[in-house]
């Protein structure tokens, strides 16, 4: 896989739909990827979200990755990381779906997993060597692309905090002291994430360097 495409978990994937920035956000890649188990389990067809990322799928964005089509060397390297997540990590905090794909990514050589679950995230750095980018990550790179998109992607940012209920926002978007960051203060922290890893920096790379 190229250094351009990423595997998304479903969390991520529906967030990006519910707050209607799925096209925006995710056209640095070339293509996105989704495990077999989280397209066939955790992505719902009876939900808002289902008709969008099927219409993605049936254009050929979406790919699905399946164990069987996974080369002998690859499927070696699947069971080895899977088998660590399972072994080293607690349900509550690395779940199937998320242990498969973060396998998947390791077997792929994938740069990039996508998941919007900051418990599994650690887990899943450590395990896969790869960066995990969740959706304020995403509206920091296309800012840094064009900058003249700071108020859509505000929105987008305001948008995406309406969708958790009963004021359960994630902890990536609180202060300290548990306030809710302004989305000013969203992107001074991404920032300071991404400065500190030559990969995330190589993926604003890219981001720019589109057309």
């Amino acid at each position: 896989m190229a250094r351009n495409k990423a595997i998304f978990d479903a969390d991520i994937l529906i967030n990006v739909v519910k707050t209607k920035s799925v096209e925006y956000l995710i056209s640095v890649f070339e293509q996105i990827y989704v495990s077999d188990y989280v397209w066939n389990c955790e992505i719902k067809e009876d939900t808002q979200e289902y008709p969008v990322l099927k219409s993605m799928l049936n254009r050929g964005f979406i790919k699905i990755l399946e164990f069987s089509k996974l080369t002998v060397v690859q499927q070696g390297i699947y069971k080895n990381a899977y088998q660590i997540l399972k072994t080293q990590t607690l349900p509550e905090f690395v779940n199937e779906g998320e242990k498969i794909t973060a396998a998947y990514a390791k077997a792929h050589n994938v740069a990039y997993y996508m998941s919007d679950d900051n418990k599994a995230a650690p887990h899943i750095r450590s395990v896969a060597n790869i960066e995990v980018i969740n959706y304020c990550d995403l509206l920091y790179i296309a800012y840094m692309g064009n900058e003249d998109d700071y108020k859509k992607l505000e929105d987008f940012y305001s948008t995406y905090l309406g969708t958790f209920t009963n004021g359960q926002v994630p902890k990536s978007v609180k202060s300290r002291n548990g306030t809710v960051l302004s989305f000013d203060e969203i992107l001074v922290k991404v920032c300071n994430k991404f400065e500190k890893s030559k990969q995330l920096s190589a993926l604003v790379d890219l981001f720019k360097s589109k057309p």
